[in-house]
């Protein structure tokens, strides 16, 4: 099965089980807000690496994209993990789902520093 087969798979069973998720408040807008912003600033530094790893630079260290992923293999995993994101938050418990936004926010920050250290930008 191809990524992109996997992705959709995923993608359409999340969707498929909404009506299975739990009510969604302002506060969990926010803070899936706030995920998203830290989800574009790793976007925008992998890109970065993307454009500049067949010079040897910099390479990616995510297993899924490879060490010198296109920018069209970027794009496609973080618009497909940003949608599974938001699938997954919305179907768990009000009391899971912030600890899930807060995780894994808090993991994001950690890659965008990490970038930010080594010299990566954001590059759209």
């Amino acid at each position: 099965m191809t990524k992109r087969a996997a992705y959709l798979l995923v993608i359409l069973s999340l969707f498929c089980a909404s009506s299975a998720a739990n009510a969604w408040s302002k506060k969990d807008t926010y803070w899936q807000s706030a995920y998203f912003l830290t989800h574009l600033a790793d976007w925008g530094q992998t890109l970065d690496i993307a454009n500049q790893c067949s010079s040897g630079s910099y390479y990616e260290t995510n297993p899924v994209m490879g060490k010198c992923p296109s920018a069209q293999t970027v794009n496609a995993y973080f618009a497909a993990t940003a949608l599974i994101h938001y699938g997954v938050a919305h179907m768990l418990p009000p009391k899971y789902r912030r600890m899930f936004q807060i995780g894994t926010m808090g993991m994001q920050l950690s890659y965008i520093a990490n970038n930010a250290s080594i010299g990566l930008n954001l590059n759209f």
